[in-house]
Formats: structure tokens, C-alpha cells, sequence
């Protein structure tokens, strides 16, 4: 019964053992130079799993580690101690004065030899980057651009509209103002047509003329107002019209400039090209040419849309594996389609 109870007792006492009570114990076995003693201790706090909580003591965990094994003689368990404490404190160095010169000299040599290898690696990645980059073809995107007029914004019936894009309102302001408009305009026409500048005004009852000869008086009573009243009519017409017509100008314009944009871009088309390397537009410092290339569009033509070359730069080495697309904005400007851009 008692050989029962004492392997039990020893695994609930390894069970219930505190992590941070084995890295002291293990810490000062590796300081009295106990260096077995103190790899089978702080061996199984971060093997297979890691049992630790502070960081702080995992390095220092991995440095006692790399020392004890070191000094115990397998040098590639020290090895990888060493890496992986440069893993998580790239900048560890020991001191040269507390520390053992055989320690010291192994450790830089582990550095050397990661140093070695990133830069080995770097170094193929590079070239990689440099392959892909020669292969891969040079694409040109020409960007269309519209320069857009300020004075449009001021033009009634929607033209503001219509050229910041805003169709939907282009057309209610060109509705709705031509409306008005004519219907103040056909008003205007029709008082004046029938009733001249001043309106007739005639008398109900028949005008008899008078002994002397002289034509007769209506009574005031008896005149016909008619023709007065509906001029008055036609012209109260005519300026609440007119009215209403300049309110909503005056509103279209003030839209029309909430929303105004002076560059608005057309797309981009994609222009193809022939795959592989081209010759490098570099300037004698290696910046990229900005500017008209030969052929049309060259300096000297004043006519010629603008055209801007913004890379590739061909790498001396090569910072992307995908070349940068050339851009080519192609500047237009449209005021008298856009003042009446009715072609929708």
C-alpha cells in the first residue's frame, strides 16, 4: 500500500509545482555552476510547451539554457538556445566583462552566422524581385481628365448641372425653369397682342352724343372694366412667373456651385503594350523623364493633350516584383459641351 502512495504523492507534487519556483531553483543552480542540475530544471518550463509568464523569463530561461549547455558540452543545444533568444531580443549582447570570453566569442560567432544567412536570404529575394520585375510587362494606363469651366455654374436651365454629372437635377432645373420662362414670356405676349399698353375700357350702356355735337360721357358707374382686368390678370401672371423663373436660377446656380469639381476624371484605358523590358525613361540623375515623349505629342506641340511618364524606374535593385503602371492624363476641356451638353 505504501508503494502506492508515494509515487502518488510525487506526482501531485510536480503536478501543483509553481513555474516561477522552478525558474528561481533552476536560476540558482545555472549561478553555483550546477549546470546539469539546472538544464533539468529549466528545460521542461518552455518544453514541449511553454510553462512561463513574463517574457523577461523566457529569455533569460533560453540564456542559461545556451550557457549550461554550452559548458556542458553540446554546443548545438547551445546553438539553438542562442538562436532562439536572438529570436526574441534581436539585440541581446553579453557582457564581456561578467561573462565567460567562451561564451562571449561562441555567441558572436552564432550572430555571425544568423547575420550570414538573413542576409544570404535578402540577397536571394532581391535577384527574385529583380527577375519578376524584367519580366513583367510595362503597362501604360492613358487617364483622361476634364477640366471643367467655372463660368458654366452661372448659366440657367441646368448647365451647371449637366456638367458636374448631376443629370437627374440637370433635367428638373431645365424643366422646370423653361416652363416658367415661357409661361411668363406667352403671358408678356398675349397682354400686349390684345391689349396694347393701356386696355380698352368701353361703357355698358350706349353713349349718346351730346346737343352740342360733342361725343357723350359714360358714368363711371357704367364702364366696362373688363379688358383692364384681364391685362391685370396676364401681368400678374407674367411676373409671378418671371418671379418664380429667377428663384429657380438663382437656386440651380447656387447647386450647381455646392457641387462643382474644376478636374473630374473620364476613366482610365488600359494600352497595350509588348511584354518584357523597355528602354528606361531615366533622366542623367535617374529620376523619370516627365514629359512628351517622340512622335505625337512631342514638345514643341502646342496642340498636343499633356502627358505625364511617372515610371517605371528600371531598379539598379528592384523594389517590386509588379512594374508601376505608366500614367498618361489626357487633359480636355469641353466649356461649350458643358454650357449645353444637352447630347444625353
Amino acid at each position: 500500500m505504501t508503494g502506492f502512495i508515494l509515487p502518488a504523492i510525487l506526482v501531485v507534487a510536480v503536478a501543483t509545482s509553481n513555474p516561477s519556483d522552478d525558474f528561481e531553483r533552476g536560476r540558482n543552480a545555472f549561478f553555483r555552476g550546477e549546470y546539469r542540475r539546472a538544464i533539468g530544471l529549466l528545460n521542461p518550463l518552455i518544453y514541449p510547451e511553454l510553462r512561463l509568464g513574463s517574457e523577461d523569463e523566457v529569455v533569460q530561461t533560453h540564456r542559461m539554457l545556451g550557457v549550461a549547455y554550452l559548458f556542458e558540452g553540446q554546443p548545438e543545444q547551445a546553438r539553438r538556445e542562442f538562436r532562439k533568444l536572438l529570436e526574441l531580443a534581436p539585440d541581446f549582447q553579453f557582457d564581456p566583462y561578467l561573462e565567460s570570453p567562451r561564451v562571449v566569442e561562441f555567441f558572436q560567432g552564432v550572430v555571425r552566422e544568423q547575420r550570414a544567412e538573413l542576409g544570404d536570404i535578402e540577397a536571394r529575394l532581391k535577384k527574385r524581385e529583380a527577375e519578376l520585375a524584367r519580366r513583367e510587362p510595362v503597362r501604360i494606363v492613358e487617364r483622361r481628365i476634364e477640366k471643367r469651366s467655372y463660368a458654366v455654374n452661372f448659366i440657367p436651365f441646368g448647365s451647371g448641372q449637366f456638367q458636374n454629372g448631376n443629370r437627374r437635377k440637370g433635367w428638373l432645373f431645365l424643366g422646370a425653369e423653361s416652363a416658367l420662362a415661357l409661361t411668363s414670356l406667352t403671358a408678356f405676349t398675349v397682354n400686349f397682342a390684345l391689349y396694347g399698353v393701356r386696355p380698352y375700357r368701353g361703357c355698358l350702356d350706349p353713349v349718346m352724343p351730346q346737343p352740342d355735337g360733342s361725343t357723350g360721357v359714360c358714368p363711371d358707374e357704367r364702364i366696362d372694366h373688363t379688358s383692364e382686368n384681364r391685362s391685370r390678370d396676364l401681368t400678374r401672371l407674367q411676373v409671378a412667373s418671371g418671379g418664380l423663373f429667377f428663384a429657380a436660377a438663382i437656386w440651380g446656380i447656387v447647386d450647381a456651385l455646392h457641387d462643382f469639381q474644376a478636374e473630374a476624371p473620364l476613366g482610365d484605358t488600359l494600352l497595350p503594350t509588348e511584354a518584357g523590358p523597355g528602354p528606361s525613361r531615366e533622366g542623367p540623375s535617374g529620376a523619370p523623364i516627365t514629359g512628351p515623349g517622340p512622335g505625337p505629342g512631342a514638345a514643341g506641340d502646342p496642340s498636343a493633350p499633356r502627358r505625364e511618364v511617372a515610371g517605371p524606374e528600371r531598379p539598379r535593385a528592384a523594389r517590386s516584383s509588379i512594374a508601376p503602371p505608366l500614367i498618361l492624363p489626357q487633359v480636355s476641356s469641353s466649356l461649350a459641351g458643358a454650357v449645353l451638353s444637352f447630347s444625353f
